[in-house]
């Protein structure tokens, strides 16, 4: 029950370094040291990296650009179904000033909610709440990922309501379309629900054959193709 450091689980002590060798870029090493805490630690509620005491470094701020989304976003999985105190420790985030923080607590908190029932329904009540009020894209994917991660496999229909909007709205990036897409497909996969599959395949059909050559096309394939998994 002891939480373990990546550093460990690397046998960092153990490396023979040459001279002259080339070091990692640290801003891949720290992203590494995050997904390998997450998910050694996973649901263990402690680690020895993010959630530490009160004065010590926080890793989040160590990180930069994406980095710092994965280090938010880990503590969802660090403390995955433990709702009082992961929202407690993810709640500080979300009023950060910087995007990728933010979006990246948006994504822990639909990691923490993942398949739970229960009437308080936190993960829909704060999110949905965000998505109508959020400006910025990074923001919008931080939430459609933890919505679509937090209620995958539910086919709601309220969510359906929430999401297809942005997918439709032409004024919207293909990125976000994509993404919302992908939130569709998670959230009524196997479902082959009509409603969910025509607002994607709608705005396909709207689309220039060079707005399909876009790479996050795919994104838009893979949101309909879990529709119809299984």
């Amino acid at each position: 029950m002891e939480p373990k450091h990546p550093d460990g689980i690397f046998k960092t002590h153990l490396e023979e370094r040459k001279v002259g060798e080339a070091q990692l870029d640290s801003a891949k090493q720290n992203l590494a040291k995050t997904y390998v805490n997450a998910f050694v630690n996973a649901g263990l509620c402690n680690d020895l990296l993010i959630l530490k005491k009160e004065g010590t470094d926080d890793w989040v701020f160590n990180n930069k650009d994406e980095g710092q989304l994965a280090a938010a976003a880990s503590l969802g999985l660090l403390q995955i179904w433990d709702i009082d105190m992961g929202l407690e420790s993810i709640d500080k985030y979300m009023e950060r000033a910087e995007d990728n923080i933010q979006a990246g607590s948006y994504l822990a908190l639909g990691i923490l909610n993942s398949g739970i029932k229960n009437d308080a329904d936190a993960a829909y009540a704060i999110l949905a709440d965000k998505l109508e009020s959020a400006t910025k894209q990074s923001h919008k994917i931080g939430i459609l990922m933890g919505l679509s991660i937090a209620y995958a496999g539910s086919a709601r229909a309220d969510l359906l309501d929430l999401i297809s909007p942005i997918i439709v709205d032409s004024d919207n990036s293909i990125e976000l379309q994509a993404i919302a897409s992908l939130s569709i497909g998670m959230i009524f996969c196997g479902s082959c629900d009509q409603d969910a599959a025509e607002s994607i395949t709608q705005i396909l059909l709207e689309k220039q054959e060079k707005d399909l050559e876009h790479s996050f096309t795919r994104i838009f394939a893979l949101g309909l193709g879990l529709l119809f998994l299984g």
